[in-house]
């Protein structure tokens, strides 16, 4: 719900909420231009299987 509300704000439209945004997949990570829609995560929690969006 967090990242809904956070595209919603920046107007990122290419967001995918169906795939998860740590798989790089689906629009998260792209830059075109001078507009970037990027998501950083920290997979290594939890023996790799639990990933945290850090910025």
């Amino acid at each position: 719900a967090a990242l809904k509300q956070i595209a919603k704000e920046l107007g990122h439209r290419k967001w995918n909420f169906t795939i998860d945004p740590c798989s790089g997949t689906g629009g998260w990570n792209e830059t075109n231009g001078e507009e970037v829609n990027s998501v950083t995560c920290d997979c290594s929690y939890n023996n790799r299987t639990v990933c945290h969006i850090t910025s």
